[in-house]
């Protein structure tokens, strides 16, 4: 059994991990590069993996950890034939996403639809892989790691994870009852590069979107449309009496959402939001709102209708894209905000390194700890683990072969 990481030891996003046998070959995720200021065009140009976007197929399967583009945002270049997977929700919401990207372009929607589905915990043979979906907390509603199990060895890819979600707690649960010890861990390390950022619980967010959302009548709120857990917290905190108001992509998205986790939780229960329109604008001046949108000209005309003075912005979305870093800046992002009063108020979707210790304790590797989707991989020996696991952490390169023994 081996490993090869072809893309992700030394970057965040665009990850692309083969996991293989002699007899079989599966890749997890094959996600598109984060584009940011500095990088140049080739980096964004799909990668070029025999039998899988070049050559003839030769790939069993590939499994999608969750829908978010930095895992997913090659899938319409993979070679056709080559089976592919994701959550059954999931799918649901990258095919409302694909609809809006690739409304004209059918043969992209077609290869969103042909994409298969799992059920959690269930496991799928291909040939002598065994693979098992895991559900895990990540700002994607319905993402997963993944147990691979062959040649009498086991391998856990965490995918994106973390443990200050709603569902943070069941995370180790999940591992002490599926997985117990593995052979290696393939585990994000997002969040070893921001150790000084404050990381909340949804709840802590929840309760401090509480307390300042009242002190205006009109709020918006600026953050990623498939950012479930959050868009919750602000939907939870909105004064009973007022409406939470976006558009129809997002409305569809929430009623997915509401359609699946709803039935179980009153956390994921959107049935009183509301698509905007203009039918709405008298209501939503005189009762004001909570209303989220997207950093776009066409939601900048729908703010114009409300007086600034009497507005807050709420920009839930990760610091770097408004903070002093050029390689990260976003100023499409700081000119939609430059004339609002502005609060920060966001947490991340991703382990911290407290987190990721106690995947390592759990699962306690035989062989190798494998960092990647990270920019500080090396900040893994810092980690609060025995020795004896820090021993076993592992620095490969990308397109490098990692054989278990």
């Amino acid at each position: 059994m081996y490993i090869i990481i072809h893309r992700g030891t030394e970057q965040i996003g665009g990850c692309i991990t083969e996991i293989g046998t002699n007899q079989s070959r599966i890749l997890i995720d094959f996600g598109e590069n984060l584009p940011d200021n500095y990088t140049p065009s080739s980096a964004m140009e799909t990668p070029k993996i025999e039998g899988v976007t070049v050559g003839k197929a030769n790939c069993d399967a590939i499994f999608f950890t969750h829908y978010h583009y930095d895992h997913i945002g090659n899938f319409m270049n993979v070679n056709d034939g080559i089976p592919m997977y994701m959550g059954e929700i999931a799918k649901e919401i990258h095919m409302k996403i694909s609809r809006r990207i690739y409304r004209k372009q059918p043969e992209k929607l077609a290869k969103a639809e042909n994409i298969q589905t799992f059920k959690i915990a269930k496991k799928i043979s291909i040939k002598d892989i065994t693979v098992t979906p895991l559900l895990v907390d990540h700002s994607a509603y319905d993402a997963y790691m993944f147990l691979i199990e062959a040649d009498g060895k086991r391998i856990l890819h965490t995918g994106d994870f973390r443990m200050h979600g709603p569902r943070g707690s069941k995370v180790i649960l999940t591992l002490e009852k599926y997985v117990e010890q593995v052979d290696a861990l393939i585990t994000e390390g997002t969040m070893l590069s921001r150790s000084g950022e404050k990381v909340l619980r949804e709840y802590d967010l929840q309760c401090h979107a509480h307390q300042i959302m009242p002190k205006k009548k009109y709020v918006f709120i600026l953050c990623s449309s498939t950012n479930i857990d959050s868009i919750a917290s602000f939907y939870r905190a909105n004064p009973h009496n007022r409406i939470f108001v976006c558009d129809q992509y997002q409305k569809d998205v929430l009623e997915t959402v509401t359609n699946s986790g709803g039935r179980i939780t009153d956390y994921y229960n959107f049935k009183y939001a509301l698509s905007y329109g203009t039918n709405l604008l008298e209501r939503m001046k005189s009762d004001g709102f909570c209303m989220l949108v997207r950093a776009t000209p066409s939601f900048s005309k729908i703010m114009d209708n409300f007086p600034k003075a009497e507005s807050l912005l709420i920009y839930s979305m990760w610091h770097g894209y408004i903070g002093d870093d050029a390689k990260h800046r976003k100023q499409e992002i700081i000119d939609f905000m430059s004339d609002y009063e502005f609060q920060e108020l966001h947490t991340s979707g991703h382990a911290t390194p407290e987190a990721i210790a106690e995947v390592c304790k759990t699962v306690s590797p035989k062989q190798y700890i494998i960092p990647m989707h990270s920019e500080a991989r090396d900040r893994m020996s810092f980690l609060d683990i025995p020795s004896t696991l820090k021993e076993k952490i592992i620095y490969p390169q990308d397109g490098s072969l990692v054989e278990l023994l």
